[in-house]
């Protein structure tokens, strides 16, 4: 073993200077505006509170009792501009008292004020920036909290739906849910809060991608109407929402079969598709009918990919419920899901924790100099210039000149 010594110093560490970014953010987000709107005469502002939590989010920490240990550490009060920072229990307890009077109402607009002042590129799919929802598990096996049921991934846990907006993955929308809810159930209402964020960040035509979890006819209808209301305006909202067959691409096979037959093209030996356009008639809760394209597509194998001949042939349909006026090759490609689906720029979108593990998450010695915080990277000059970049990026938005 090395000779190696400990030793003790009056210098200020921190392991998590990026969340000098995160406090940025929340001053352009104005976090501190939540003052105004819930006053407190307990000793600690509102803000403190939640940028308190926050904070520990962007340190990949969730439970109460971590704030514990960061109550002495005085890079992160300064770092995210607290005053205080609170205890484990008023934490909990003013969160709590907040949710009751409708926090997240007033909130739900930080991330999309942010993403308008700082510029954010949002880059389209082709002709259409894509906003794509769906819900995603978190599995919470062997937990007793609230709203922890069974899945449709067969664990236990919750359901949280989310909306992300743009090549880059913006998220506009994020809502926790039971575990056993059903995809469709509220999904209504959170469409209708989520469209008009995305609609005012960006003016290029927005396309909507749903799995077949959200193939309802009420929910179809919504997407018409809200088409209507777009097109009112000036704009334009396309949609593509995969079919569920439920049990009818197995029970009408034949009828299927003599649909297709005018349409069949050979892929390979032994494998064969047909795709074709169909009109479809829908209703919403008060009668109203909407005609609606669905783009459907059968295929045939009577061979597997290594020539080897099977037994009996193998069907697969599937179908797309769209809006768009485009070739029906073009539609299936940006409504594809799973592991089929192409990948689209994986450069662009980054795992939250990778964000956390190369920026968050990054030493500096703290330095306090002229009245400025000073943060020393040492020799990692590579990640100091991308916090530099994006501070700079941060303190001048709406293209100000630095």
């Amino acid at each position: 073993m090395p000779n190696v010594k400990f030793r003790a110093s009056r210098r200020t560490l921190t392991s998590h200077a990026g969340l000098s970014i995160i406090g940025q953010c929340f001053e352009i987000a104005g976090v501190d505006s939540i003052d105004s709107r819930f006053p407190t005469t307990l000793g600690m502002r509102t803000s403190d509170v939640i940028k308190s939590y926050l904070g520990l989010l962007c340190l990949g920490m969730s439970d109460y009792d971590a704030v514990e240990n960061f109550r002495r550490d005085k890079p992160f009060q300064q770092l995210l501009t607290l005053q205080k920072v609170p205890s484990a229990a008023t934490l909990r307890q003013r969160l709590e008292k907040l949710a009751a009077n409708d926090l997240q109402a007033r909130t739900a607009t930080w991330s999309t004020t942010l993403l308008s002042l700082i510029e954010a590129p949002i880059t389209a799919e082709t002709t259409h920036v894509c906003l794509d929802i769906d819900t995603f598990v978190m599995d919470n096996s062997n937990s007793k909290k609230e709203g922890v049921s069974r899945t449709y991934q067969k664990v236990d846990g919750y359901t949280p739906i989310a909306a992300y907006l743009g090549n880059e993955g913006w998220c506009l929308g994020l809502e926790l849910r039971p575990g056993k809810q059903h995809t469709m159930k509220e999904s209504n209402a959170f469409l209708e809060r989520v469209l008009p964020r995305a609609q005012g960040l960006t003016k290029q035509p927005i396309l909507l991608r749903e799995d077949s979890g959200f193939d309802s006819q009420a929910h179809l209808a919504l997407l018409e109407q809200q088409r209507q209301v777009f097109a009112d305006e000036g704009r334009r909202l396309d949609y593509v929402v995969k079919w569920n067959p439920r049990g009818s691409a197995t029970a009408d096979q034949d009828t299927w079969l003599a649909v297709a037959a005018d349409y069949w093209e050979e892929l390979r030996p032994g494998k064969r598709q047909a795709l074709w356009p169909q009109t479809v008639s829908i209703h919403d809760d008060n009668k109203t009918e909407y005609v609606v394209q669905r783009v459907m597509r059968l295929v045939e194998r009577t061979a597997d990919r290594d020539g080897q001949l099977l037994l009996e042939p193998d069907y697969e349909l599937e179908g797309w419920w769209t809006s768009l006026d485009e070739a029906r090759e073009a539609v299936i490609k940006l409504g594809m899901t799973g592991e089929l689906s192409p990948v689209r720029h994986p450069a662009k979108r980054r795992r939250i924790r990778t964000v956390l593990q190369e920026l968050v998450h990054r030493a500096a010695l703290v330095i306090h100099k002229a009245r400025q915080i000073i943060l020393d990277f040492g020799q990692d000059i590579g990640r100091m210039t991308v916090l530099n970049t994006l501070r700079s990026r941060l303190r001048y938005p709406r293209g100000t000149p630095c």
